[in-house]
């Protein structure tokens, strides 16, 4: 008997531990939504450490900033457990979202606009550290 496959589920892509979803610099034209697991970004530095930005758990997203701006991927994405599902949403899906749910399209600017005040606030405590120095 063949298994029913529900109609979300082919929007739905499952990675292993430690399985990297992108990586930094490389094209992006799908964003994420986390349905399970959990998602760490980062930047990778030349001496094989990397700076993690955030964690991410279900009902958070990412890659987002691939299809607005069309610009390369500023992070690395890895799974960080095992059947890590994150719900895969391409710029023609991404599009309708945005015309077609208004809160859609407000979450996603809520999301980017906490993302540049935090960096702004790592920029201002980098400086006023350089300063005491």
């Amino acid at each position: 008997m063949k298994e029913e496959i529900m109609p979300y589920e082919k929007f739905i892509k499952v990675y292993r531990k430690s399985e990297l979803i992108f990586e930094e610099n490389s094209s992006g034209d799908e964003m994420y939504i986390v349905c399970s697991g959990r998602v760490k970004l980062y930047t990778e530095h030349k001496k094989g450490r990397h700076t993690t930005f955030a964690v991410l758990k279900p009902g958070e997203h990412f890659g987002e900033m691939a299809l607005v701006d069309r610009s390369p991927r500023s992070a690395t994405a890895m799974a960080m457990q095992d059947k890590t599902a994150l719900v895969v949403l391409d710029k023609p899906k991404f599009l309708y979202l945005v015309q077609q749910q208004p809160d859609f399209a407000f979450t996603i600017m809520e999301t980017l606009s906490k993302r540049v005040r935090d960096a702004n606030a790592q920029v201002a405590r980098a400086r006023a550290k350089s300063q005491r120095a």
